[in-house]
């Protein structure tokens, strides 16, 4: 009831620039991204678009400036503008820029809005059409209709059933809904399509060891072990593929091992504020150290202000060791920044689970700093 309320009185967030290029770098073939990725790198064919340094219109291609630039909290406005024109060639391209930004804001509706659009030109380019139904379907999902995105995940196999993206996003939807069978299908399809996608990799690798390790393969998890370490010596910029390693270490309690991988993914990339949370969590499981898996959130937070999981996780440690009105407070600041109603119930329930105890804790006359020792 609480998340219901409040998603319809919610304002819009822009998460920050670490999260949008994480997001975008869970596509390998996502159209728009990776044209203006290739103008950055100068392998552009320029009758195609022109370079960005010469754009003086405020519409589409301004929007890809802004996209390479970086400068996300102006691109729903050109896109806007581009659309406003009745006879503007960008359509489809604006549309799908523009349902992107909305969907990493948070604003499910308007994006699906703008997907189901394009979704229904005639003649759209395939990989824009595809991107569409990878995008629609994962919303669908977001708000638990899980018929329309399997749905969508299929007309986009049946499409273009050589695009790597639509295996691995429906892979994440199969193990969601526990499917492993499907998921490990899946993103096994989506290696063999392109074995150089290191989200994809990793993400098969996650998904073997989880069930050979569930189905008690000792065999099987050796030999995924094995391809975790390959992983890393393919795609040693990858932060996902140190990050999961990790968590399959602590999964088996080699937790040094765990934390060393850790620390190298920070030193592949220091500003990624989910590896110090991951690390933090480490910290306490291995060693109980509260102090330090503060220190580590703490710092997470320093680096993006707008970390929903740095919030939550800091947020939990204070419940759990008494501090409760700590506790809420975090809880707050982490609700607005939820995308989707699933995941601000799960921070509300976790909220007045915490306001509850502080009502009958100061009903009672407990003293909060001793709940921690209990």
């Amino acid at each position: 009831m609480h998340a219901k309320e409040s998603m319809e009185k919610r304002e819009p967030v822009m998460p920050s620039k670490h999260f949008i290029k994480t997001f975008f770098e869970s596509f390998a073939e996502d159209p728009i991204f990776n044209s203006v990725d290739k103008e950055k790198e100068g392998d552009v064919d320029e009758t195609e678009h022109p370079p960005e340094k010469n754009v003086t219109n405020n519409g589409y291609l301004k929007a890809r400036q802004h996209l390479q630039e970086g400068n996300y909290g102006e691109i729903i406005e050109c896109c806007q503008n581009e659309l406003a024109n009745p006879l503007t060639p960008h359509k489809v391209e604006a549309l799908l820029l523009r349902a992107t930004l909305y969907q990493l804001r948070g604003e499910g509706k308007k994006a699906m809005d703008d997907l189901t659009a394009l979704i229904n030109i005639e003649n759209a380019p395939l990989k824009i059409h595809v991107n569409a139904l990878v995008k629609r379907g994962s919303l669908h999902m977001q708000h638990e209709r899980v018929d329309d995105s399997l749905q969508d995940f299929d007309k986009a196999a049946l499409l273009d059933p050589s695009n790597c993206d639509v295996f691995h996003h429906r892979g994440q939807i199969h193990l969601l809904i526990g499917k492993v069978d499907s998921a490990i299908s899946d993103f096994k399809k989506a290696v063999e399509l392109n074995s150089n996608f290191p989200i994809a990799f990793v993400q098969k690798c996650y998904t073997d060891y989880r069930y050979a390790y569930q189905m008690g393969d000792k065999a099987k998890v050796d030999e995924v072990m094995k391809k975790f370490d390959e992983a890393i010596k393919n795609f040693p910029k990858c932060v996902e593929c140190y990050v999961l390693y990790a968590q399959v270490l602590c999964d088996q309690g080699e937790y040094e091992r765990a934390d060393g991988f850790y620390v190298k993914a920070l030193e592949v990339d220091p500003d990624n504020p989910t590896t110090l949370v991951h690390r933090a969590l480490l910290t306490l499981q291995w060693k109980g150290d509260l102090a330090q898996a503060r220190t580590f959130i703490t710092q997470a937070l320093e680096i993006d202000d707008k970390c929903e999981l740095a919030y939550e996780n800091l947020a939990t440690i204070e419940v759990q060791t008494g501090n409760l009105k700590r506790g809420v407070e975090l809880f707050d600041k982490a609700i607005p920044l939820a995308k989707t109603e699933m995941e601000m119930a799960h921070l509300f329930s976790l909220r007045d689970a915490a306001v509850a105890q502080l009502k009958i804790v100061e009903k009672m006359g407990i003293n909060i700093p001793n709940l921690g020792s209990l």
